[in-house]
């Protein structure tokens, strides 16, 4: 038996209801799922560790430069064969963007939505022309039972359009299945409800000068309409920021009792850092790169790799392969055509650093002079000289050791 009391009267009234619908009205009322519409881009994104979280993980996507490379042997070729692909993943992806913004938009809607997605449009003799970034809230993926082939369904300019798998680029955030997405809304739902619940109470507190509420005791009977004209009176003067430390007057015997800030109330305060550190967990962002934590030079570093390494290799890997299995033919990949996405740009780090990298590199024999320029965007050195090769003398091979040829 479920009571509730009658609008407009004085009297309890009582209704029978059944098990199945006494568990919905609990559900309604205590549960996060009600509030569903509340859980979408428009309010997560107001949420700052959120938001930062969406523009790191879609910045450093965007900012990795894309090479075209073949495997002849043991070489890697620069591939020069493909002059539609050199244009659509170096100057621009389609007519209203640049790559880079071609990228951040498909791991944007990956990190929401789960799956990002592109279309590819080639011209007549299958060249492509054109990558064009699809939204894909309220995506669907069908599947014919018969013949086996599947669809992703979208909506493009107000209509729901299908496209192959074959005809688009895809990403996931995350997956369990291959075909189905999911995203910061599915997987941190509970987090990002609790957090904007806490972001709203707060805007609600401060508002209200910092003060919860309270209780004005009146010596006297007194009917609704008086205490309704009573407690607004009282709002206007005590509520809002401009209202903060002013001393009321009470007369007629009114008592007023405050309900401040208890303890518990600053700890829900402050246990919105709590939220940062779910976030972090989620995406494997580090704390510090959300502004949270602790901050050391030499751990913060670190973790810098751990990032690049643990969160966005994974991301950078099913892209390469994704990409270069949609964009090259049959014949370039039996022929060792691949795709590297450059993560070395998101590590240059300070001056300082990059040198000894370079000639650690250098004096390993693993780069050469000219190759060092390129990574700072500088020319090669005049008549080939930046080509040669260096190896410090003081290393030699065992074989030479054992068998008493050491120099």
């Amino acid at each position: 038996m479920i009571a509730s009391k009658a609008a407009a009267t004085q009297s309890v009234t009582y209704e029978a209801i059944d098990y199945d619908e006494f568990l919905q009205r609990i559900e309604r009322i205590f549960s996060l799922d009600n509030d569903a519409p509340e859980i979408a881009v428009a309010n997560a994104e107001r949420l700052a560790p959120v938001a930062a979280a969406h523009r790191i993980l879609t910045n450093a996507m965007s900012v990795m430069p894309i090479a075209l490379r073949r495997k002849a042997g043991g070489e890697r070729q620069e591939l020069t064969t493909r002059p539609d692909l050199e244009y659509v993943l170096h100057s621009r992806m389609n007519d209203a963007m640049s790559p880079a913004m071609g990228k951040k938009i498909m791991m944007s809607q990956a990190f929401w939505h789960g799956l990002g997605a592109a279309y590819i449009e080639r011209d007549a003799l299958g060249r492509v022309r054109e990558l064009i970034p699809l939204q894909t809230a309220g995506y669907q993926y069908l599947e014919d039972k018969q013949t086996g082939q599947s669809w992703y369904a979208f909506t493009v300019d107000d209509m729901v359009r299908k496209f192959q798998p074959g005809e688009l680029l895809l990403c996931f955030f995350e997956t369990y299945d291959g075909k189905h997405g999911r995203g910061m809304l599915d997987i941190a739902k509970d987090t990002v409800a609790t957090d904007r619940a806490a972001q709203k109470y707060l805007r609600k507190f401060y508002s209200n000068g910092g003060r919860l509420s309270g209780i004005i005791e009146i010596d006297a009977d007194a009917d609704g309409k008086t205490r309704s004209k009573v407690r607004d009176a009282f709002n206007e003067y005590a509520s809002g920021m401009d209202n903060t430390y002013k001393v009321a007057v009470l007369d007629r015997g009114m008592k007023f009792t405050s309900l401040g800030v208890s303890q518990a109330d600053m700890q829900f305060i402050e246990s919105r850092s709590f939220s940062v550190e779910e976030i972090a967990r989620f995406t494997g962002i580090p704390e510090f790169m959300l502004q949270s934590g602790k901050q050391s030079y030499n751990s913060n570093e670190q973790q810098q790799l751990v990032f690049v390494t643990n969160a966005l290799v994974p991301h950078v890997t099913m892209w390469e392969q994704e990409w270069a299995y949609k964009l090259f033919t049959d014949a370039e990949l039996r022929d060792g055509c691949y795709m590297r996405f450059n993560v070395s740009a998101l590590m240059r780090g300070d001056d300082a650093t990059r040198s000894k990298f370079y000639q650690t590199m250098v004096y390993s024999g693993i780069y050469n002079l000219d190759e060092c320029r390129a990574l700072e965007e500088m020319n090669p050195m005049p008549d080939g000289l930046g080509q040669n090769f260096f190896i410090t003398k003081n290393l030699d091979t065992v074989g030479h050791i054992v068998s008493g040829e050491v120099k």
